[in-house]
């Protein structure tokens, strides 16, 4: 059912498009797949729906930029300065899409999908906030392989540092905290889609240790994310942990 805060969610998704692109976040076709998710998240789950996924794409953008020349000494910074194209915003936001589409058609109850979307969403910001900072912030990575914790340099798939770990938990604390703001989770529900986030974003450094994380490569490892942040608050509700 459309919400009625959508056509404010449509003017607002149309202005972060815009945003993206004068700014260089992302290519033209990223920001128009970008586009299309923010305006399907908003009719189904109302125009707050935006501020979440406005936290993520714009904050991302931002910390690719910091500390970019020591991430390229590095050899840990994104390619194409870290300008998000259609596969990047597919990896990430495909499942707060479904999640919109469905509070749209009703298929669900609409509190246990903004769940989803929100979890979806801490997880992809944690993963990209230990990504992006950890290398910045220095410290000693490691990381799992062959069933073994050893020391990895920064970039390395899998690679976990302190400073990365801190970066990704206040990155899923201030989404959970901004949704509290725009009241499209309540309290509980919102620290519970934080902690399932941040967490995913642990498991994916575990599986990217692995050959399966190697195989699937890094588009893949963003949809665990995504996915596993999901499962993750699903398998709270289910037992009764998020209030909902």
């Amino acid at each position: 059912m459309l919400d009625p805060s959508a056509p404010w969610g449509a003017l607002l998704a149309l202005a972060g498009a815009a945003l993206v692109v004068l700014t260089r976040q992302g290519t033209l076709t990223g920001a128009l797949v970008g586009f299309l998710v923010a305006l399907i998240a908003t009719a189904g789950l109302g125009a707050a729906a935006f501020a979440p996924l406005a936290l993520f794409v714009l904050g991302s953008g931002l910390l690719t930029r910091i500390g970019r020349g020591k991430k390229e000494r590095l050899g840990a910074a994104e390619n194409d300065r870290g300008r998000r194209s259609v596969r990047n915003v597919a990896a990430k936001l495909a499942i707060p899409a479904i999640a919109g589409a469905l509070a749209l058609f009703g298929a669900a109850p609409e509190g246990t999908l903004a769940l989803v979307y929100v979890s979806a969403l801490a997880g992809a910001f944690a993963d990209t906030a230990a990504t992006e900072l950890g290398p910045v912030l220095g410290g000693r990575v490691l990381g799992l392989r062959r069933f073994r914790v050893v020391a990895l340099t920064h970039g390395a798939p899998g690679g976990v540092s302190g400073a990365g770990l801190l970066a990704g938990s206040a990155s899923a604390l201030l989404t959970a905290i901004t949704v509290l703001g725009v009241g499209l989770l309540p309290a509980t529900a919102a620290w519970t889609a934080a902690g399932a986030g941040f967490l995913a974003s642990v498991l994916e450094s575990v599986l990217a240790g692995t050959a399966l994380g190697d195989r699937v490569g890094h588009f893949g490892r963003n949809m665990f994310v995504s996915a596993a942040s999901a499962g993750l608050a699903l398998l709270a509700s289910a037992f009764g942990w998020t209030g909902l």
